[in-house]
C-alpha cells in the first residue's frame, strides 16, 4: 500500500521540529511504547480555521499576518468518517468504534457489528498484552466516544450497561483499565427500577482502585489504578468554568509513567461537539483553546522521549460551521472574545430569571448593540409564563451570528472529512488521506 510505503520511508526520521535523536529502524518497526490518541469530538476543519482567527483576536487581517496554530503546524492528513449504514453522516458511537476497533458499524453502536456481536477494541488488545490503558474525557465516561474503547452495546443510550462493563473485573480480579477520568457518577452509583442498589465505585475500590471525585485528590496519588469522576453528570463548558483537560491529562501521564510498561491512552476534548450542537461559536473556540493547551503540553512531553506517538483527530464535524454567514463576507473573530458565557447556559438561566433582569444579563455576557428585531424577540420570550429554553437560545445564537459572521447549517453532525494531526517519529504513518478505520487498525497493530 502507498501509505505503508510512505511510512517506511520515514522509519529513521523524526517529525519536523522535534529535537529528539532519530529513532533506530528496529525501534520504529517495533512501534511506539507510549500511544496518545486525542479525539476532539466534533472538530471539523472549519473549527481549525475559526480558531486560528480567534487566537489572532482581531476583526481584520493584513498581508499574510495571521499566525499558524499548533493544529496547523502538525497537520498531516485527513480522515473520512462515514458509518456502515445508509446515512453517510456518522454519530460519535459509530465513529469511535471505527477508531477503537478498526471496523465500521452503524450509528449508535458501541463496538458491535451489524449483528450486535462485540468487536475487540484496541484497549482490550493492549490489556491482554500487558499494556497499561486509560482514558481522560471532559464528558461522562459512559458517553459514546470513551464507551467505544471499553464496552460493547448495540445502543449508546445504554449508559448503565456501559458503566457495568467498564466497572467489571477481569478474570484475575483486576480492572479493565488503569486510569479513567471524566464524569458520570450517576451511572456508577444508582438505584435500579426494582430497588436494587448498584455501587460500582465500592466494587472497584475493593479491587484496589483509587477513587477520586476532586481534582486535588488526583494530584496526591502516585499509584495506579485510578478511577476519577468529577461530576455527577456532564462537565460544564470551559467558557463557564475553568480549563481542566491539560491538568487531568498531565496527571494521568504522570501516573502511567510510574513504571516502564507501555501504555495507550485516549484523551477526548469532548465539549467541542456540545458547543457545535448548541451553535455557539464562543463556546467552541474556548474548547479549542483548551485543546491547544493540551496539545502544547503533549508536544513537550513527546519531545522529551523517542518512544511516543501522538495523534489528534476528530470523530466528525458538528453544526456545519460557516465563517461568513448570510452572504456577508465577514468573520469577526475579535467580537467572539467579548462573549462571556455559553449560550445554552444563558438560555437555561433566562428561563427562570425575572423579565426585568433580562436586559442586564444579556448585555453582560453578549455586549453587542441589539437590533430592534432581537430586542423584540427577547421581550416576547421574557413575557411568556412558560418559557422555551431552545427558542431563547435560538435568539441568542442569531444575535451572535449577526455580530460575528459565524453561521451554522444544522444542530447535528456533518459528513465531511476531518483533520489528522500528529507529531513524533511515527507521524508519517498518518500522512495524507485515510479512513478512521486505518487509524484504528494502526493502533491495534502497535499494541499486539
Amino acid at each position: 500500500m502507498m501509505k505503508r510505503f510512505i511510512a517506511s520511508l520515514a522509519l529513521v526520521a523524526v517529525a519536523v521540529g522535534f529535537n529528539s535523536s532519530p529513532v533506530a529502524a528496529e525501534e520504529q518497526a517495533q512501534g511506539p511504547q507510549r500511544i496518545i490518541l486525542v479525539i476532539a469530538d466534533g472538530m471539523g476543519f472549519p473549527y481549525v480555521t475559526a480558531y486560528r482567527h480567534f487566537k489572532d483576536g482581531r476583526d481584520y487581517t493584513l498581508d499574510s499576518d495571521v499566525q499558524s496554530t499548533l493544529f496547523d503546524r502538525y497537520l498531516v492528513g485527513m480522515a473520512s468518517t462515514y458509518p456502515a449504514d445508509d446515512t453517510q453522516v456518522t454519530d460519535s458511537a459509530a465513529s469511535a468504534t471505527a477508531l477503537a476497533t478498526g471496523y465500521k458499524t452503524f450509528n449508535g453502536a458501541i463496538s458491535v457489528d451489524a449483528e450486535h456481536n462485540p468487536i475487540r477494541t484496541v484497549m482490550q488488545y493492549a490489556k491482554d498484552n500487558d499494556w497499561r490503558t486509560g482514558t481522560v474525557v471532559t464528558t461522562r465516561v459512559t458517553h459514546a466516544t470513551p464507551a467505544a474503547f471499553f464496552a460493547h452495546v448495540p445502543s449508546r443510550r445504554m449508559e448503565a450497561e456501559i458503566a457495568d462493563q467498564m466497572a467489571a473485573l477481569r478474570d484475575d480480579g483486576s480492572p479493565n483499565f488503569d486510569i479513567v477520568l471524566g464524569s458520570g457518577t450517576r451511572f456508577f452509583v444508582r438505584e435500579e427500577e426494582d430497588g436494587t442498589e448498584v455501587n460500582h465505585v465500592e466494587t472497584l475500590q475493593a479491587a484496589g482502585v483509587s477513587f477520586v471525585d476532586e481534582y486535588e485528590q488526583l494530584q496526591t496519588l502516585d499509584t495506579l489504578p485510578v478511577f476519577g469522576l468529577f461530576h455527577d453528570d456532564s462537565f460544564p463548558y470551559v467558557i463557564d468554568d475553568k480549563k481542566r483537560l491539560r491538568m487531568m491529562s498531565q496527571e494521568a501521564l504522570r501516573l502511567l509513567d510510574q513504571d516502564d510498561r507501555p501504555y495507550i491512552i485516549m484523551i477526548e476534548a469532548s465539549m467541542v461537539d456540545w458547543c457545535g450542537h448548541a451553535n455557539d461559536i464562543a463556546c467552541a473556540m474556548h474548547e479549542m483553546a483548551e485543546l491547544e493547551e493540551l496539545m502544547e503540553f503533549l508536544y513537550s512531553y513527546a519531545n522529551e522521549r523517542d518512544d511516543t506517538a501522538v495523534i489528534l483527530t476528530a470523530d466528525h464535524s458538528t453544526g456545519g460551521l460557516t465563517l461568513g454567514a448570510d452572504g456577508d463576507y465577514k468573520f469577526r473573530a475579535g467580537e467572539i472574545h467579548k462573549i462571556g458565557r455559553g449560550l445554552r447556559t444563558m438560555a437555561v438561566d433566562l428561563v427562570d430569571m425575572p423579565a426585568v433582569d433580562w436586559n442586564d444579563y444579556v448585555e453582560k455576557y453578549i455586549p453587542f448593540p441589539l437590533s430592534s428585531n432581537h430586542q423584540a424577540a427577547l421581550r416576547e420570550h421574557a413575557s411568556r409564563s412558560e418559557r422555551n429554553r431552545q427558542a431563547i437560545q435560538n435568539v441568542l445564537v442569531d444575535i451572535v451570528r449577526a455580530h460575528t459572521g459565524a453561521g451554522w447549517t444544522t444542530g447535528g453532525h456533518t459528513g465531511e472529512d476531518v483533520p489528522v494531526i500528529s507529531f513524533g517519529p511515527w507521524s508519517d504513518y498518518f500522512r495524507g488521506f485515510q479512513d478512521q478505520t486505518d487509524i484504528g487498525r494502526q493502533l491495534i497493530e502497535w499494541v499486539q
